[in-house]
């Protein structure tokens, strides 16, 4: 029998029964057993069941056309199947990278020893402060690792989102516990058999249970599958390794190069030639993370609901494309930003909103400063226009025109960002031009007959490597420069 678990926690408690009636999105979430949307190894799913499957299946065999036609052509033209510039500079500090999960999952547990500290009678504002001070602390790290250690983009991106996924899911099992625990109070505190009610799922059993599950709201309990399906866990699994790659082929081919070249373009060239190829990277980002990856992680944990997104690519309001296409982040912002900002700190439905778009535009932008190690406040500018932007195109909600103007939009901001990337790779763009001159230096001073093809390679990764100095040292320069300009601007 299929379980449905009701949380009564996304709305607040009764005593403000006037606020509540002035909130016309108030609901309460459930948790219950579904299947992904595009789940094409769930004979259950929507995609399965759709006439439209053959257009799924006709994607799947482009990405693997270009998958495999790629290398061979790289092959023809270079020499080589793979372009590792990127594996090279992934491979930098790649394991210092991966070990941030570990690190971040037992620091987590700060949170489960301050609900212990909370049933020792703890003061509420003690709790608080540990709390924000032990999430700081996460924020801090990241920050010293990306930016002492010069992590590479991707590296940068890895650290960034664990570090919000595990501070959305250590705030939240804090907040809900502590309404948990009110509500237990003033019941009386009375004791219960059932295991899932308060106090008794303050153990690491459940906490663990949580932090593992692809979720970021907390419940003492969740709908939960039967039974592992290895090959569906396998399938997933492949599916998010070959998504990977993929996504790897469209970086290393359409758009590093563009970015490479971006100074020798004006802005609408530069623009045009970012936008299909960030549409594809987007488009295949989307499908290894919500559809493969999350569904993997579901499987391993038996997590039963598995709707992780809805129908995003027909929405006709960015309104709707933020409620659609990332379920998990949608129904933290909204339990734990908006409504505790109206029910907890006593906000005006407006000023919660507002509050709420900012929020969710910080993170945005934190999480591309930090990846990207510059300041660009590019993301918050775009969601701040968004607010007013969906006032104006009320009238297109549930139109085609609506939709057709949220695809344009959407794509031009993609190609916006990509092209304010292109500021931050120009010591990346030296180091390459350096590198392809010191190789047409070494076949201008030889001759094919001296020319030893085995050792070419080794040859080209000890420049990769003299580059990354290069590098280094021109970050070095650079700051001195910005020391002997402030130490003169004072002396004027």
């Amino acid at each position: 029998m299929k379980q449905k678990i009701d949380s009564a926690l996304s709305t607040p408690d009764g005593v403000d029964a006037n606020k509540q009636a002035n909130i016309k999105h108030l609901r309460k979430h459930t948790f219950q057993h579904r299947v992904s949307l595009l789940d094409d190894m769930d004979e259950n799913s929507e995609l399965c069941r759709s006439k439209l499957k053959g257009f799924y299946n006709m994607l799947y065999v482009v990405c693997l056309y270009f998958f495999l036609i790629n290398p061979v052509l790289n092959y023809q033209k270079h020499g080589y199947f793979f372009d590792t510039k990127l594996l090279d500079m992934i491979e930098r500090d790649f394991f210092m990278c991966i070990v941030t999960w570990p690190l971040f999952y037992g620091w987590s547990h700060i949170a489960l020893l301050l609900q212990y500290l909370s049933l020792r009678e703890i003061p509420s504002s003690v709790i608080f402060i540990i709390q924000h001070a032990s999430q700081l602390c996460m924020f801090l790290y990241c920050h010293y690792l990306v930016l002492t250690r010069n992590f590479f983009m991707s590296h940068g991106i890895f650290i960034t989102f664990q570090s919000c996924i595990f501070f959305m899911k250590m705030h939240s099992y804090t907040m809900t516990n502590y309404k948990m625990r009110r509500e237990w109070r003033d019941s009386g505190s009375k004791k219960h058999n059932d295991p899932y009610a308060y106090p008794n799922n303050i153990n690491f059993r459940n906490f663990t249970q949580f932090i593992m599950i692809p979720v970021l709201v907390y419940e003492t309990q969740y709908p939960r599958t039967e039974k592992i399906r290895i090959k569906y866990a396998i399938g997933k699994m492949v599916n998010t390794v070959a998504m990977l790659v993929l996504a790897y082929q469209i970086c290393s081919v359409h758009i590093l190069p563009t970015i490479e070249t971006a100074k020798e373009m004006n802005f609408i060239e530069s623009l045009f030639k970012f936008t299909l190829p960030m549409t594809c990277l987007c488009l295949v980002c989307f499908n290894m993370i919500f559809e493969n990856y999350t569904n993997f992680w579901g499987e391993i944990t038996r997590y039963g609901d598995r709707l992780f997104y809805t129908d995003w690519w027909n929405a006709t309001t960015f309104e709707e494309f933020n409620r659609k296409w990332n379920s998990p982040v949608y129904e933290f912002l909204y339990r734990h930003v908006y409504l505790e900002m109206i029910f907890e700190h006593h906000f005006s439905v407006r000023k919660a909103q507002l509050a709420t778009f900012f929020f969710s535009a910080l993170l945005h932008e934190y999480s591309l400063c930090l990846s990207l190690q510059q300041l660009t406040p590019i993301l918050i500018l775009f969601m701040m226009i968004q607010m007013p932007v969906m006032l104006l195109t009320q009238s297109l909600r549930g139109k085609q025109s609506g939709n057709i103007f949220f695809w344009f939009k959407n794509k031009i901001k993609q190609a916006l960002s990509k092209k304010k990337q292109t500021t931050t790779n120009q010591v990346f763009v030296t180091e390459t031009q350096i590198e392809e001159q010191y190789i047409d230096d070494e076949q201008l001073q030889l001759s094919d007959e001296d020319v030893d093809y085995d050792d070419l390679e080794e040859l080209r990764r000890m420049i990769r490597t003299t580059n990354y100095q290069i590098k280094d040292y021109g970050k070095q320069v650079q700051g001195l420069q910005k020391q002997i300009q402030q130490i003169s601007n004072k002396k004027k």
